[in-house]
């Protein structure tokens, strides 16, 4: 294993390995935040074309449309208005948030899932108070269907483009709860996790996310942690100890599985308990699996002329020979 492990405090490296996905999401949300204020500036314009238009205009100019021709938008009613401004708040909380916002601690024995998803759904108000701001604007707003998005707006209900500025989590947990599982219906967009483990995990924990698009990192060093922390798809590292296998997927490196894998430190010996439900058989399975798909292919050693019995040029009696094999007359 390379000699540059990991500091005892990897809280500290987990929250340095969101930081350009925080600014990304807090980038999101100070662009949503102006669209706010300039909806609500329609409000203020709307009062001082009534004072300016005078008695005169009273009756015979609408003040409101008035003021819309100035402000290049529509101009809110008393509910709209308190609906923005709500959404408003929603957008000054997140930005006051520092990056404790983006971390969370799963009790033992929780659900991982349940968890992340609650984060993801407190972080997706940026997005929901978003969607509020243009219903608004589009004078579509129905508070029935609508009011929630202030309140709870779930990963499920993401649009591509808020996956692309999700906020990212760390998330701290019992080393015998971490499972892939829990996290692959959030492994979408540019969704970036970093795992903290406070014991030892099984030895290949997130081996069953390996998929061609996303980057999974199983790391006790230094090693994959830039790569994760600059990709732009959807991302999860786990800072695991020395008893677990130290991999990683990235999506970058090629096009087969096994161009994609590097595997550079395995475990000695594999424990031979049940960790968080998962019993040794298992462990070892998930490892092999991870295994297998790292191994690069054997070129046959068979010669083209056993390939293609007969008479002939061995070339043709291949061709012949793939030819019938395709089911191709």
């Amino acid at each position: 294993m390379p000699s540059d492990t990991l500091p005892m405090d990897r809280d500290q490296v987990a929250r340095r390995l969101i930081a350009r996905r925080i600014s990304v999401f807090r980038s999101a949300v100070i662009g949503a935040a102006e669209r706010a204020r300039t909806l609500l500036s329609a409000g203020t314009a709307n009062d001082r074309a009534g004072l300016e238009l005078g008695a005169f205009a009273a009756g015979r100019i609408d003040a409101t449309r008035f003021a819309a021709l100035h402000t290049g938008g529509p101009v809110l009613d008393a509910t709209s208005r308190e609906r923005v401004e709500r959404a408003a708040a929603v957008f000054a909380d997140m930005l006051a948030g520092g990056d404790e916002s983006f971390v969370i601690d799963v009790p033992a024995g929780t659900s991982v899932r349940f968890a992340v998803a609650g984060a993801l759904a407190r972080l997706g108000r940026a997005f929901g108070a978003a969607t509020v701001i243009e219903l608004v604007r589009a004078a579509q707003f129905n508070p029935s269907e609508h009011d929630r998005l202030l309140d709870w707006y779930g990963f499920d209900e993401w649009s591509r483009a808020e996956r692309m500025a999700a906020p990212p989590l760390v998330v701290r947990l019992d080393g015998a709860d971490l499972r892939g599982a829990s996290f692959a219906s959030f492994m979408d967009g540019a969704a970036h996790f970093v795992v903290v483990p406070r014991s030892a995990t099984t030895p290949a924990p997130l081996a069953c996310l390996v998929t061609p698009a996303v980057l999974v990192a199983q790391t006790a060093d230094q090693t994959a942690l830039e790569t994760f922390a600059q990709f732009d798809g959807p991302a999860i590292a786990a800072l695991v100890g020395g008893d677990a296998v130290c991999f990683v997927h990235d999506p970058a490196a090629g096009k087969s599985p096994w161009q994609r894998i590097r595997i550079w430190h395995r475990p000695s010996a594999i424990s031979r308990r049940v960790i968080g439900g998962i019993s040794p058989r298992q462990q070892l399975d998930a490892l092999a699996q991870l295994e297998a798909l790292a191994q690069r292919p054997a070129l046959s050693d068979t010669p083209l002329e056993a390939l293609g019995p007969g008479a002939g040029d061995p070339a043709d009696r291949l061709a012949s020979w793939l030819l019938s094999e395709s089911g191709i007359a």
